[in-house]
């Protein structure tokens, strides 16, 4: 692709619509739509898989991943010093 193609091609990317709207549906009647009625408030009463489950704290994975990175780098650092001037 030209180089002066590709922002014009990325502009129409970005600027064209994500989704097509879908046709709209008649509404639903009858005991299909009582029946969902009737569930909603279940369905909204509690979240599902929402037990006493505890996340575990995100700092200590930040701290491991920054000390591990760290410690690459400066072995790194240590075996490939580079040109010293």
């Amino acid at each position: 692709m030209a180089r002066g193609s590709l922002l014009p091609a990325l502009l129409i990317l970005a600027l064209a619509p994500a989704f097509v709207p879908s046709v709209p549906r008649a509404p639903v009647e009858g005991p299909a739509a009582a029946a969902a009625a009737g569930v909603v408030p279940l369905l909204i009463a509690q979240p599902a898989l929402a037990e006493d489950y505890m996340m575990p704290p995100s700092w200590p994975f930040v701290l491991v991943f920054v000390v591990a990175a760290s410690a690459l780098l400066v072995v790194g650092n240590f075996i490939f010093p580079g040109a010293r001037k």
